[in-house]
């Protein structure tokens, strides 16, 4: 496992029992998680913290300033059961000040909740992808494929919090009564084949127009690049989306969608179970502006 601090690459602590038996996702977070500094210390460097929550003003002093409670926020994220509630946190603040000869904050988590709950989402996200793109311009070129990058797209839908807001912004499932059950939000994320990393996402409703994957996916496209392989199932697989990518210089690799029939005894042969057909285009999808449209329908 390796950690990045701004662009400079240190090994991490592997735990014992990896060459034992199968690597997880586990092991690998025992490498930050396990650490004697705070959790991501070294991987999320403070200065260039400070930068980012700066430029979205929302960086804050004190005991609990910007950076220690976003290294604590992600130590709860990746943990679970108690370990991942809030008194667990301070705790881990506190026993870092006293190594620190600094001092502790109170047991009392109101404080560290409140200081949290400042953290600007736009400078998590900024943050998240500022370490995948070091991570990629680090990657050793063992890990591309025929030396290009390639990403695999997907999307998912997870349940909001029941607060009024969500509830009025986000849709919920029609088999459920209004005001009852949980707001449904959609993510469409771009991850590293080389290093395995959340490249960059997108968020929205659940349904309405403009909120489907191949949507939310036009939203990543400025996390691609000329000579980039995107990897993706059988939804992605449209006429526009791949003259969208093609445009671009990206080239793709997509299961045929079901509804698309091909006949291999049609279209010019290339070799075995290697041929070219031809596909007509369709009506402009409702992610495509009209000048994308005219352009690709050339």
């Amino acid at each position: 496992m390796q950690k990045l601090q701004r662009g400079i690459l240190t090994l991490a602590t592997i735990p014992s029992s990896f060459g034992k038996r199968s690597f997880t996702f586990r092991d690998a977070l025992q490498g930050f998680l396990l650490h004697d500094d705070l959790p991501f210390a070294s991987l999320l460097d403070d200065e260039w913290i400070q930068d980012v929550f700066r430029s979205h003003r929302s960086l804050f002093g004190g005991i609990y300033h910007t950076t220690i409670v976003l290294w604590a926020f992600l130590s709860q994220v990746l943990r679970d059961g108690k370990e991942a509630s809030c008194q667990s946190a301070v705790s881990r603040i506190s026993a870092f000040l006293i190594r620190a000869s600094r001092k502790p904050p109170t047991t009392d988590t109101g404080d560290f909740c409140r200081a949290r709950a400042k953290l600007a989402e736009l400078a998590i996200k900024e943050v998240c992808i500022g370490v995948a793109e070091q991570a990629q311009s680090n990657a050793s070129p063992q890990w591309l494929w025929k030396n290009r990058n390639a990403y695999l797209v997907d999307g998912f839908t997870f349940q909001m919090p029941d607060t009024p807001k969500n509830q009025e912004a986000y849709p919920q499932h029609t088999a459920q009564k209004p005001g009852l059950g949980f707001p449904i939000a959609r993510a469409t994320g771009l991850m590293s084949l080389a290093t395995g990393a959340v490249v960059n996402a997108a968020f929205g409703r659940y349904k309405g127009k403009g909120t489907g994957e191949t949507a939310l996916f036009k939203q990543l496209f400025g996390s691609l690049k000329k000579g980039d392989v995107v990897v993706a199932d059988r939804h992605y697989c449209s006429y526009w989306l791949i003259c969208a990518l093609m445009a671009m210089g990206v080239h793709i690799c997509f299961r045929k969608h079901q509804a698309r029939h091909t006949d291999f005894r049609k279209g010019l042969r290339l070799g075995k179970q290697d041929h070219i057909v031809s596909w007509k285009k369709g009506t402009r999808p409702e992610w495509m502006s009209k000048d994308e449209y005219a352009g690709h329908s050339r």
